[in-house]
């Protein structure tokens, strides 16, 4: 596990807040170069922003809700899941190229691998699949249980994939399974690698972040929330300190060994729903089921 380092009071502190849509934000990220930030809302639309709040380009069309929407690692195409079980995938001017159907019900999520060759989905019918960009399918998994989110390792060739069921798996790009966890979590909402690779932290429904190594150890538990549930969780670049967003309204930094640092409630009877570093650390974006967005300054 990465060593302590010293940080200020109040390491985070809100530079912005605006209102990203009239319905509840599912997830948001920034952008590679941490320029923009892209949004999924609950009636289907992805929105894309720069970091005054300002909306560049509006993505619409897909059957709602949107549980997902993200950038590819170079940061030039934006992927985004339907209820519908379809992902489309979509330049930065807002032109859809290309539309796929993965699975027959809903998709929960949709990622690029790092070397743009596959797109990795997961959905409510229990599968997390692997397909070329085109839609072909190369390889997946059915277990029981909505496939929940995922995260692609960027150090080595894994796939974290979570799900209802509170299991976390460890999968190849061939499709088969490495690692299962059993983490009594309940549902998990989020899965995140940590940027060295070495870790993974998962979030869920009992209120909790846990981070594990990749051989299915238990590392630490991030208790966030006495009732309710964690619904997003990230590294900080330099992998010393986690954010979780929870469903009573506050935002919370951690140090990876557990420790709490800050705590931030953002509005009121918000739920935080997502949350997401910018790939340099200088900036944490937060979401609410209000549509709310949060840009906040980071000092680490």
């Amino acid at each position: 596990m990465p060593q302590q380092i010293a940080v200020a009071q109040s390491p985070l502190t809100v530079k912005i807040q605006f209102q990203g849509s009239s319905v509840g934000l599912n997830r948001i990220y920034f952008s590679p170069d941490g320029q923009t930030l892209v949004t999924a809302s609950a009636d289907g639309v992805a929105s894309v922003w720069n970091l005054q709040g300002e909306a560049l380009v509006r993505l619409s069309g897909q059957k709602p809700p949107m549980f997902n929407a993200r950038f590819s690692p170079d940061g030039k195409v934006i992927l985004t899941t339907g209820y519908d079980g379809t992902v489309w995938l979509w330049n930065l001017q807002g032109e859809v190229l290309e539309k796929f159907e993965p699975h027959r019900a809903a998709t929960a999520d949709a990622l690029l691998s790092p070397n743009g060759k596959v797109v990795v989905t997961a959905s409510d019918d229990g599968q997390t699949l692997i397909s070329n960009p085109k839609g072909t399918r190369l390889a997946g998994i059915l277990k029981p249980g909505t496939a929940r989110n995922l995260a692609y390792s960027p150090t080595r060739p894994l796939i974290a994939s979570v799900s209802d069921s509170g299991m976390l798996y460890f999968l190849n790009p061939n499709g088969e399974i490495q690692r299962e966890v059993q983490t009594g979590q309940g549902r998990m909402n989020h899965v995140r690698f940590s940027p060295n690779g070495n870790f993974v932290i998962t979030s869920g429904t009992d209120g909790s972040a846990k981070l594990w190594s990749l051989d299915g150890s238990f590392v630490v538990e991030f208790k966030a929330a006495n009732s309710g549930w964690v619904n997003g969780t990230d590294f900080h670049f330099r992998g010393f300190h986690v954010a979780t967003a929870s469903d009573d309204g506050i935002l919370r930094l951690w140090t990876v060994d557990g420790r709490l640092i800050q705590s931030l409630p953002l509005g009121e009877n918000n739920k935080l729903t997502s949350l997401n570093f910018s790939s340099d650390g200088k900036h944490l974006a937060v979401t609410s089921n209000k549509g709310q967005v949060w840009i906040l300054d980071v000092s680490l």
